[in-house]
């Protein structure tokens, strides 16, 4: 698997993790070193990847690289370069591309304080919105209520919707990819938690209207798919900063029932909130990251 294993730098900025997600106000039995020994930590960051016409990596960028620690930038120019993506084409005929990229990047107890790095998730492609016709564009995303018994319990996290669009702008189907946690409990309080804060945001994207892509290729399909990633924080709750690790608890993935298999992307946790990405767009990446 593509992992640096860390101990001096990683410890000062990880070893008050597991302290951290003890203050949650959730009911936790565990003790604080066995929390650090359960928990990963990730960060999400975002930059632009080149891409030559065999499909080979000829450059690439992360964005605020000052913010980001030099030794999670070690591990990506490690490996990053040595990707193989299948080549993209345009009228048929494979030419040179440049696309938006974001990196999910976790840090995973290894034992004695040690951590290893390595890129859990990778997104790539513009999305919907920049504007273009293109592509499927929100046009009323209002955001689910937060749960008042999730948030009594002090759980917070993200859930990661796949949306069947219709040609109207509505939304025909729903369904739920994954539930990450950034705060540790037991796994019953966390099944608790995830289930809720799915439904909450399964119940309000019902609600949700877009404009259908009305120019490109797209433009005849009966219906698209997208992924739109909702964020549970607290009114007040200090985000954690462009290239600070946060705690990432993932959960199972689904693959929604609409989806052909090459469709149902793991990777859905590398994709930014606060964007309706579209579903089967973008360079797609062959190098498998657990073998880098």
């Amino acid at each position: 698997m593509n992992r640096h294993c860390f101990r001096a730098s990683t410890r000062a900025a990880l070893a008050g993790l597991g302290l951290a997600l003890l203050v949650a106000g959730l009911a936790v039995a565990a003790t604080p070193k066995q929390v650090r020994q359960q928990t990963e930590a990730s960060m999400l960051l975002t930059g632009s990847i080149e891409i030559e016409a065999d499909g080979t990596v000829s450059g690439y960028g992360i964005d605020h690289k000052d913010n980001v620690p030099d030794y999670v930038l070690a591990n990506i120019d490690k490996w990053v370069p040595t990707w193989r993506f299948s080549p993209v084409l345009v009228d048929g005929k494979a030419t040179p591309a440049r696309a938006k990229m974001s990196l999910r990047m976790a840090a995973e107890p290894t034992g004695d304080d040690k951590f290893a790095i390595y890129i859990a998730g990778a997104n790539f492609g513009d999305d919907s919105e920049s504007g273009s016709t293109d592509s499927v564009a929100s046009r009323k995303l209002k955001p689910p209520v937060f749960p008042r018994d999730v948030i009594n319990m002090g759980g917070k996290g993200t859930v990661y919707l796949v949306l069947k669009v219709g040609r109207q702008g509505t939304v025909e189907d729903v369904a739920v990819e994954q539930v990450n946690l950034t705060v540790y409990s037991s796994e019953q309080e966390m099944k608790r938690i995830r289930r809720r804060l799915a439904a909450a945001s399964v119940q309000r994207a019902w609600e949700w209207t877009f404009s259908a892509p009305s120019t490109g290729v797209l433009a005849g399909e009966e219906f698209w798919s997208v992924r739109v990633p909702v964020d549970f924080a607290y009114v007040g709750d200090r985000s954690v900063a462009y290239g600070q690790w946060e705690g990432y608890l993932p959960g199972p993935h689904t693959r929604a029932p609409w989806l052909a298999d090459e469709a149902a992307d793991k990777n859905s946790d590398a994709l930014v909130s606060g964007a309706v990405h579209m579903v089967g767009t973008g360079p797609r990446l062959l190098t498998p990251l657990q073998e880098g």
